[in-house]
């Protein structure tokens, strides 16, 4: 297709930068060249597609040096996927590959934050590098979403709620009338970034920021960020006590590829959790599953989304599964166990597991069960996590049987007021 005359051309660097990471097979101390990239690709397409002729797809290092000058910024599906493959990257936007058209799901417009926006909203502060016209801004908007996502440790803040809604409000402006195509798998990440940090300050539109990142992952074509939303999908269908459409997203989440190990280890335990929900016994196999899978990606530091996923976080799973499924007595070893670990884990965890362990007292002892749940609570409010709270909530509502014991009232009471402000 012919290229408009009034098309800026700007060089894809982050494609150049990818393949330059990358040692040269041939010349010593050298970096990958254009034509060792293409004969790489070549022979991916092979191995990617065994059963067919992939002649055709071929490429060479003039193809290369097109796609790294900014001349062409969408090859066919076969080709993006073999240079993913080659260069270890997640998406197409990691490469700085858009489509120059809108897909029809793309079409759909994302969550506004301001109606039809034509600058943006006042008193909104940036830097100046986050609006900037050219392709180099993605990593820019990454960096800033890295810094502040470390500002949610060790507390969700409102000032931290508030300033990634302004950023969201600036790309909301950047992308008006399809601009910057390339920023679809930036706004995808700030977007699930807003889910988590609208579901930690009890905020109601979690999920509606979730849907968009989903939405942008498609249209930018990022498998990882897809299996994630997916994942979170189901973690919060379950948590809205929606156990089919939780395992039904969880096995959504598995069909996405290539995804790194440690993430598809995320997706194995939504879908465990699901099915304890539900009673199904399988959820133990996939528990083994998920454990042999972690065993996989013990080297893998490549993972963004996935880093918190370890030994500890699959055992607090098949704790949490083991209690769904009425063996109360090894989930509380397990996670007493945890929590009597020596290693620093994030508050929002440890709160979680109390809620947790909370209800594998219920029935035995309430006064115990209550502990935790004060447990609980307590650190929802040093994290600023209402999902803590949230998670406390079946705990209050059957201790509530129990209110003549006083720790019991006091955690009843407790719950109230985190919850309802009084």
């Amino acid at each position: 297709m012919p290229r408009h005359p009034d098309a800026i051309i700007t060089p894809n660097t982050l494609l150049s930068d990818a393949r330059k990471s990358l040692a040269s097979p041939n010349r010593r101390d050298q970096h990958l060249s254009r034509a060792e990239l293409a004969d790489v690709v070549n022979s991916t397409l092979e191995r990617l597609h065994p059963d067919e002729d992939m002649t055709a797809q071929y490429v060479d290092f003039r193809w290369v040096g097109k796609l790294e000058r900014g001349e062409h910024r969408w090859p066919s599906d076969e080709r993006r996927a073999a240079l993913r493959h080659v260069l270890k990257a997640a998406s197409d936007a990691r490469l700085g590959l858009y489509s120059p058209r809108r897909s029809p799901a793309a079409t759909q417009q994302p969550v506004p934050l301001s109606a039809q926006p034509s600058t943006p909203g006042t008193g909104i502060r940036v830097d100046d590098e986050l609006i900037s016209s050219q392709p180099d801004a993605v990593e820019a908007w990454l960096r800033e979403l890295d810094r502040l996502t470390l500002q949610a440790t060790p507390a969700v803040t409102p000032q931290l709620g508030m300033r990634v809604r302004q950023h969201l409000e600036v790309l909301d402006w950047l992308q008006r009338d399809g601009a910057r195509p390339y920023l679809a798998s930036v706004d995808a990440r700030w977007s699930e970034f807003m889910s988590w940090v609208a579901d930690n300050a009890g905020e109601p539109d979690g999920g509606s920021w979730l849907d968009r990142s989903h939405r942008r992952a498609a249209e930018a074509d990022d498998q990882l960020l897809g299996a994630y939303s997916l994942m979170r999908q189901s973690q919060r269908a379950l948590a809205d006590g929606d156990v089919r459409a939780a395992i039904t997203l969880s096995r959504r989440s598995l069909t996405h590829g290539p995804v790194p190990p440690r993430t598809r280890v995320l997706c194995l335990t939504r879908m465990a959790e699901g099915l304890a929900a539900s009673g199904d016994d399988d959820a133990p196999t996939v528990i083994t599953a998920a454990r042999r899978g972690l065993r996989r990606a013990a080297n893998d530091t490549e993972d963004e989304f996935a880093r918190h996923c370890d030994l500890r976080y699959v055992a607090a799973v098949d704790a949490r599964c083991r209690q769904l499924l009425g063996d109360s007595i090894s989930a509380v070893r397990i996670f007493e166990d945890l929590l009597d670990g020596e290693h620093a884990v994030p508050l929002l965890d440890v709160g979680m597991w109390h809620a947790h362990l909370g209800e594998c007292y219920l029935f035995g002892d309430p006064e115990r069960a209550a502990a935790h749940g004060m447990n609980a609570l307590r650190l929802a409010r040093e994290a600023g996590a209402y999902r803590v709270i949230r998670a406390t909530q079946p705990l209050a509502i059957a201790l509530r049987w129990h209110s003549a014991l006083a720790p019991v009232r006091a955690f009843v009471d407790a719950h109230r007021g985190a919850v309802t402000g009084r």
